[in-house]
């Protein structure tokens, strides 16, 4: 994007800034301007960014004070202001230029020509050109056509209810081009009477809506209003859908809209993501049905994934929420975007493969298959409710601020508190949620970039490498990290060293760990795959017949040998299995045994055992493969899980690991499927 400009309130808000003689604090310049204290802070935001893209320094707003203009900066402002105050084009990207011609073309009630798209887009011929083949291959994906003729110019053709969906994926992806009307086709305050209405039925449901919720579908209701065909869900019941307060507050407030309309919006309603409900919401008798969806979705992640979540209540009320909206979009295929799919899925394999297997046995429950990108909001409420070990040690005060959503802002601090043990995660808000925040925090890490009083770190949605080398050597946590890096490294070699050059020893540490820290702090995030885990010794093949408490004992006798689990780890796993019945299947024929870290486990490792007679346990399940494993915490072997879940369900692979002859053909099945994956 080329450079920003100051709006009319801004540049009042300099005015102002420019005549004082001293400080002006934020309640005296509110009052002044006759705008919020947060408008106020709104508004120090952009001029921050526009003064930053001039090379001139930031407002800093003073605690107590409030805002001043050092007299250096004045009439240089003063200057840049006069003169560098125009509007200026937006440069869009391909795929920008992509998405938004489609979604012109849906929107537009009038023929769309050539000529109008390149002037929309700033853009040649030739490139409108490109666009369109690009578009209409696009379509295609979507089982839609792009069509042309003479009269009545580009048209989009075929499933209307596809043809909207597409258009909600996209306007919620370029959400911000929208808002502020940088897309010329577009103009925000035509669909500010339906957006207020819109709040007005958020108020009354007593929901909050993720942000932008509203304004997208406040942009879809002049589609609702063409109705040219009627729209039709399959299995959608008129009826049923009427009986919902979403249907009933949208025919209050609608009422001129059709009824198959009405339905349709408030579909969306029911659909859409909330981050507030009230509690009403979960007392509802008719919601009974997802809350036993959502206790089963737990437990069988805590089975799958050997884990216990501590905080079970928060994340049943997470998940219950999600789904109690999401369920609706599964049914119907209301599309709404979700561009942390394929993040969640890079950047954390394991924790997505396990919440996909998770995620069949509620596919199975509810009849209807769930998209990889739903599954990925998914895997970021069981990634954010891991039991994080947190240590208290003068800790460095550090604010999240987020855009979508609660699970996403959590995921984050999850990664934080890995990266930073030492820091205090003091809250997760929202971009709208930042006033005042200097007197909670000394470090905001967020998603978006902020101009605030407090020093900030701009990074993904889902961490990078580069955004956790970003973080580490931030002027704030540097100096700490090293610290505490050094503490923990004079502790171990302390024995080694005389006490006079203890000074000089740690002054050494600390000049190493200056240069080589990020790579130090980050060797922890190397995590084992089953096959660097995995040896010919941790493999045993069983002929014998033997009973269920034998075929546990024998599974892990290995690892009590090496000494990665005390016995009554293995003691911990029979009793379980004797109280609850054998929920510890995988798969038909596979059994994973595993108890909780403080049950004996010393350090993560794994066996793996096959019974040539199949074991038979309770409820007459057989199980000819039992792996046992030994998790030292709740994450550091999942990716271990993630390879022990490729390899299992897969029936070909198994059926060669169970009529293996030796141990080395096991292993060498486990490690040739795992290499043709680029796993190990």
């Amino acid at each position: 994007m080329s450079l920003l400009y100051i709006s009319e309130r801004g540049k009042r808000l300099l005015d102002v800034l420019l005549a004082q003689t001293d400080y002006i604090t934020m309640n005296n310049l509110a009052k002044t301007l006759d705008v919020s204290r947060r408008t106020v802070y709104y508004d120090i935001s952009k001029i921050n960014i526009w003064l930053e893209q001039a090379g001139m320094p930031a407002l800093e707003i003073i605690r107590e004070k409030g805002l001043f203009i050092p007299h250096k900066n004045r009439e240089k402002i003063q200057s840049y202001l006069e003169t560098n105050n125009e509007k200026t084009v937006y440069i869009f990207s391909p795929e920008e230029r992509e998405r938004g011609i489609i979604c012109y073309i849906i929107y537009s009630d009038e023929p769309v020509y050539l000529e109008q798209i390149c002037e929309c887009f700033d853009v040649s011929r030739n490139t409108v050109f490109k666009d369109l083949k690009m578009v209409s291959e696009r379509l295609q994906q979507y089982e839609l056509e792009l069509n042309y003729q003479a009269k009545t110019g580009y048209r989009i053709e075929k499933d209307p209810v596809r043809i909207r969906a597409l258009f909600r994926l996209y306007f919620d992806e370029m959400f911000p081009l929208f808002q502020n009307g940088t897309l010329k086709f577009f103009f925000p305050d035509k669909v500010e009477p339906y957006y207020k209405k819109l709040k007005k039925i958020e108020e009354e449901l007593e929901v909050g809506y993720v942000e932008g919720t509203l304004f997208a579908m406040a942009a879809m209701i002049p589609l609702l209003y063409r109705h040219r065909k009627t729209v039709i869900f399959p299995g959608l019941k008129i009826s049923q859908m009427q009986e919902t307060r979403e249907y009933k507050l949208v025919a209050k407030y609608f009422s001129d809209l059709v009824l198959e309309e009405q339905c349709y919006l408030a579909l969306h309603l029911c659909g859409s993501r909330v981050n507030t409900v009230p509690p009403h919401f979960f007392a509802n008798p008719s919601r009974q049905y997802i809350r036993d969806l959502v206790k089963e979705m737990i437990a069988e992640f805590e089975k799958t994934a050997c884990v216990i979540f501590e905080d079970r209540e928060e994340l049943e009320k997470g998940l219950f929420v999600h789904l109690g909206t999401s369920l609706y979009r599964y049914q119907y295929g209301i599309q709404i975007g979700n561009m942390l799919g394929n993040d969640v899925i890079k950047e954390y394999p394991d924790l997505f493969s396990i919440t996909r297997a998770v995620v069949r046995k509620l596919e199975e429950n509810i009849g209807i298959p769930i998209p990889d990108s739903e599954v990925a909001y998914l895997a970021l409420h069981f990634g954010s409710a891991l039991k994080i070990s947190e240590k208290d040690n003068q800790r460095l005060r550090i604010l999240i601020v987020c855009v979508n959503g609660m699970s996403t802002g959590n995921m984050i601090k999850r990664e934080v508190q890995k990266l930073l043990p030492f820091a205090e995660i003091v809250d997760v808000r929202a971009v709208v949620d930042l006033l005042n925040v200097q007197d909670i925090c000394e470090l905001i890490i967020t998603t978006v970039k902020i101009n605030n009083v407090v020093p900030s770190i701009v990074v993904h949605p889902i961490l990078t490498e580069l955004d956790r080398k970003n973080i580490l050597n931030h002027k704030l946590i540097a100096p700490k990290e090293i610290e505490i890096r050094r503490d923990q490294i004079f502790q171990v070699i302390k024995k080694y060293v005389s006490p006079e050059n203890y000074v000089n020893l740690k002054d050494d540490l600390t000049a190493y760990l200056q240069g080589g820290m990020q790579e130090f702090a980050l060797e922890d995030k190397l995590e084992l795959n089953l096959c660097k885990l995995l040896d010919s010794y941790r493999i045993k093949i069983f002929t014998e017949k033997c009973n269920w408490q034998q075929s546990i004992r024998l599974a892990g006798e290995c690892l009590v040998k090496c000494g990665s689990i005390e016995q009554r780890y293995l003691d911990n796993i029979i009793m379980q299995l004797q109280y609850y019945g054998p929920y510890m299947f995988l798969t038909d024929s596979v059994l994973l045994a595993h108890a909780k870290p403080e049950d004996g486990v010393n350090t993560l490792d794994v066996a793996i055992s096959i019974f040539k007679e199949p074991v038979l346990f309770s409820g007459e399940r057989k199980a000819k493969v039992i792996i046992v494993l030994a998790a030292e915490d709740q994450e550091k072997h999942l990716t271990i899980l993630q390879d022990i879940l490729e390899i299992v369900s897969d029936e070909k692979i198994l059926e060669s690991i169970i009529e293996s002859n030796t141990e080395m053909e096991v292993f060498g099945t486990i490690k040739q499927n795992l290499n043709s994956e680029g796993r190990a």
